[in-house]
């Protein structure tokens, strides 16, 4: 009987070491429309939608007292500018492509001063996935008013 009850145990140690086990998957961490946004500090924090119209705002203002202050004449051009943001981890704010019309042909010393005044802004709190507390990189286009 004890010969069995060996047999047994080291037929089950030796059936549950060979099964392969479960791999476990990495979690989701890619930014989505129901996780944090990233916030812009110097605008109410409450609603999303209100961070977000303040900061397009801010950030046209100051590109506008930017180029005015560079004395920038943009003539009879009235454009826009679509400029694709990322805010990282860590709240900062970077710019990772233009893209323009034909009328603009990417100005460098319009580029240079729109990246001059991303630079210049304070610290954004990251977005964060809801489920994991994670903070991670958002990417979104802007578009960016460009007039006389």
């Amino acid at each position: 009987m004890k010969i069995w009850g060996l047999f047994l145990i080291i037929s089950l140690l030796f059936f549950a070491c060979t099964n392969p086990k479960p791999t476990p998957q990495a979690p989701n961490v890619n930014w989505t429309q129901l996780d944090e946004p990233p916030l812009f500090p110097d605008c109410p924090q409450d609603d999303v939608k209100l961070n977000w119209d303040c900061f397009a705002k801010t950030l046209q203002k100051k590109l506008d007292v930017k180029w005015a202050s560079d004395k920038l004449s943009f003539n009879e051009l009235n454009d826009t500018l679509y400029v694709t943001l990322k805010v990282d981890t860590l709240g900062q704010l970077s710019v990772v492509n233009f893209k323009d019309s034909a009328q603009l042909q990417s100005s460098t010393v319009v580029l240079t001063s729109f990246e001059e005044v991303v630079a210049s802004l304070p610290l954004f709190q990251p977005a964060f996935k809801t489920n994991l507390e994670v903070a991670v990189e958002v990417q979104w286009t802007l578009p960016i008013a460009i007039t006389k």
